[in-house]
């Protein structure tokens, strides 16, 4: 990995204080919408993976427009440009070779995404 995508995987970081804003502090809130982005953006990073590949623009646009809100409920602001960033290019076709870099950024970022958010929701589970 060079410095610069060290220096960028650095810089996505999440913060749930929107999440905790809109739950009223209710730790079952915050667990189910943590459950539901979860199970569902996965599978979302991977269709996006598959249509980056095939070079299908406007499904990479589609996917993109769909991932990039649940980013942003969960904190993650500076992904979530990214997403909105990747999908701007795909939908007007511009700099279409750039969006497979960045896709490979925020993908490997989403791992580190998944995996704190099932330790930020065992936390609330077990604070009841």
């Amino acid at each position: 990995m060079s410095e610069n995508q060290s220096q960028n995987k650095a810089e996505f970081k999440i913060d749930l204080t929107y999440l905790r804003d809109v739950s009223s502090g209710s730790n079952e809130f915050m667990i189910e919408m943590i459950e539901l982005f979860l199970d569902q953006t996965p599978a979302y990073f991977d269709q996006l993976k598959q249509y980056i590949a095939e070079e299908n623009w406007s499904k990479v646009a589609e996917i993109a427009h769909k991932i990039k809100p649940t980013l942003a409920f969960m904190g993650a602001d500076s992904a979530k440009e990214s997403m909105a960033e990747i999908e701007n290019n795909a939908r007007s076709l511009t700099n279409t070779n750039s969006i497979g870099p960045a896709f490979e950024m925020l993908y490997e970022f989403s791992g580190d995404l998944f995996n704190k958010l099932t330790e930020v929701k065992k936390e609330l589970e077990q604070a009841g």
